[in-house]
C-alpha cells in the first residue's frame, strides 16, 4: 500500500516548474494576445464608425454577433447541466471533469455577455438597461438571468478552488445551478419565440430545441477542452469516462434530431403559408446548403459514429465527432436566426432600403459578414480561450492535485488503522 501511495504522490504534476514556460506555451500566449488585439481593434473601429461597417441592414438586423451569443449561451448551459445533473442523481462518473465543465461554462457565458456589446452599436449606453429597464422586454430578463448565472458560476469556481470540497456543498450548488442553466437558454429562446411577426421563430418547440442542442454543444466542448488539457497540461481522466460523455452526447443528438423533425413535420403538415415559406428558405432556399451540412455532418455522422461503442471510446474519434457536433450546432444557430430575417416583414415593392449609403431598395437583403465582424469574432474566440486557459491552470489542475492529495491522505489513514 505504501508503495502505491508513493507512486500516486509522485504522479502529481508540478505546477510552475523551475525550467520556465515552454516554447509552445509562449506561442499559445502570443496567439491569444494577437486574437485579443485584433478583436479589440475591430470593435473600436466599429464603435467609432457605427454599424454601417458591418453586413447588417434594415432587414437583417441581427447577424453573427447574435449567432455567437446564442451558441455560447447554449455551450455554457450544456456542459453544466450534465455535471449538475449527475451530481444530483448521486453518480461520480463525471466528477473528475466537474471543475473543467464549470470553467468552460463560466468562460462561455462571460463571452456571450460580451457578444451583446458590439451588436448594440452604442455600447456606451448599455448602462441604461440597468437604471431604466423595460420589464416587459425579454432582453432585460435574459440579461438578468445571464448575470445571475455568471454570479453562480463564479461562486461555483470559488468553492471548487478550495483545498477540500464537501459533497453537501456540491449538491447544494447543483440544486441552484441546474434550473438556472436550463432557464438561461430558455429565456434566450423566448426572445425569438415570442415574436409573432416571425412565424419560424414563433413556436413552443424553440426552447426545448435550444436546450437539446445546447446539451450537444456543451458536452462536445467539454470533451474537446478536456482532451486538449490532457494532451498539453497533463489533466488526468480515463477514456472510459470520456466514452460515457460520448454516450450522453449520442442521446442528446437523438433528442435534438427528434425535435427538429417534429418542427419540420408540424410546419409542413399545418400548411400555414408564412411558416411554410420561411421553412422552405432553410430546406430548399438560400440556407439549404448550410442546413443539410448541419444535418449530415453535425447530426447524422456523429450519431452513427457514437452508436458504435468501440469508436466512441477512442479519444481521436471522439474529438473529431465533437468538432462536427459543435460546428453543426453553430450552423443551426445561423439557420434559426437568418431563416426569418431573410424574409422582410414588409413584403411590398420596391422593398426595404438597406440602411447604408449606396444600398438600394431590395425585397430580400443578403447578409455577408464584413472583415470587421470576423475580427470581432476572432477577439471573442480569443477571450473565451484565454478564460479557459487561466481556469485550467489556476483551478482545474491544482484542484485535481488537491483531490489526489486527499485520496492519498485518506489511504494513509486507512492503512494506519488497519
Amino acid at each position: 500500500m505504501t508503495t502505491a501511495i508513493l507512486t500516486r504522490r509522485d504522479a502529481v504534476p508540478a505546477t510552475g516548474a523551475a525550467s520556465g514556460p515552454s516554447t509552445a506555451w509562449k506561442v499559445w500566449v502570443g496567439v491569444l494576445a494577437a486574437g485579443l488585439a485584433v478583436g479589440l481593434g475591430c470593435f473600436l473601429y466599429q464603435w467609432t464608425h457605427g454599424l454601417g461597417v458591418t453586413g447588417l441592414s434594415n432587414t437583417v438586423t441581427w447577424g453573427m454577433y447574435i449567432v455567437s451569443f446564442m451558441f455560447l449561451v447554449g455551450a455554457s448551459a450544456g456542459g453544466l447541466i450534465v455535471v449538475a445533473g449527475s451530481e444530483l442523481v448521486g453518480t461520480t462518473r463525471f466528477k473528475t471533469l466537474s471543475r473543467l465543465a464549470v470553467v468552460v461554462s463560466v468562460a462561455a457565458v462571460a463571452t456571450a455577455a460580451g457578444a451583446i456589446l458590439p451588436d448594440l452599436g452604442r455600447p456606451e449606453l448599455a448602462w441604461k438597461m440597468i437604471v431604466q429597464p423595460n420589464l416587459t422586454s425579454p432582453l432585460v430578463w435574459d440579461m438578468a438571468v445571464l448575470t445571475t448565472y455568471l454570479v453562480i458560476g463564479g461562486v461555483d469556481l470559488y468553492v471548487l478552488s478550495r483545498p477540500s470540497v464537501s459533497e453537501r456543498a456540491m449538491k447544494r450548488l447543483a440544486i441552484i445551478t441546474l434550473p438556472i442553466a436550463i432557464l438561461v437558454h430558455s429565456v434566450t429562446a423566448w426572445i425569438f419565440g415570442l415574436m409573432v411577426a416571425r412565424p419560424f421563430w414563433n413556436t413552443a418547440l424553440l426552447a426545448p430545441m435550444f436546450i437539446s442542442s445546447a446539451l450537444v454543444s456543451g458536452t462536445a466542448l467539454v470533451i474537446l477542452v478536456a482532451l486538449a488539457a490532457r494532451r498539453t497540461a497533463g489533466l488526468r481522466f480515463s477514456d472510459r469516462m470520456l466514452g460515457g460523455l460520448g454516450w450522453l452526447m449520442l442521446w442528446f443528438l437523438a433528442a435534438d434530431a427528434f425535435l427538429l423533425l417534429a418542427e419540420i413535420l408540424t410546419t409542413l403538415l399545418s400548411g400555414s403559408p408564412d411558416h411554410v415559406h420561411q421553412l422552405e428558405v432553410v430546406l430548399i432556399g438560400r440556407l439549404a446548403p448550410l442546413f443539410w451540412t448541419e444535418v449530415l455532418l453535425g447530426v447524422v455522422l456523429p450519431f452513427v459514429v457514437l452508436s458504435n461503442p468501440r469508436w466512441r471510446s477512442k479519444p481521436v474519434v471522439l474529438a473529431v465527432v465533437s468538432v462536427l457536433a459543435v460546428v453543426g450546432v453553430f450552423f443551426k444557430r445561423i439557420n434559426i436566426l437568418l431563416s426569418s430575417e431573410f424574409e422582410p416583414l414588409v413584403d411590398l415593392a420596391p422593398g426595404i432600403p438597406g440602411g447604408r449609403p449606396g444600398q438600394a431598395f431590395d425585397a430580400a437583403q443578403i447578409y455577408v459578414p464584413t472583415w470587421v465582424e470576423w475580427g470581432v469574432l476572432i477577439g471573442m474566440a480569443a477571450f473565451f480561450l484565454t478564460l479557459v486557459t487561466i481556469g485550467v491552470r489556476r483551478i482545474v489542475l491544482p484542484g485535481q492535485s488537491n483531490d489526489l492529495a486527499a485520496t492519498i491522505r485518506d489511504a494513509g489513514h486507512h492503512e494506519a488503522h488497519a
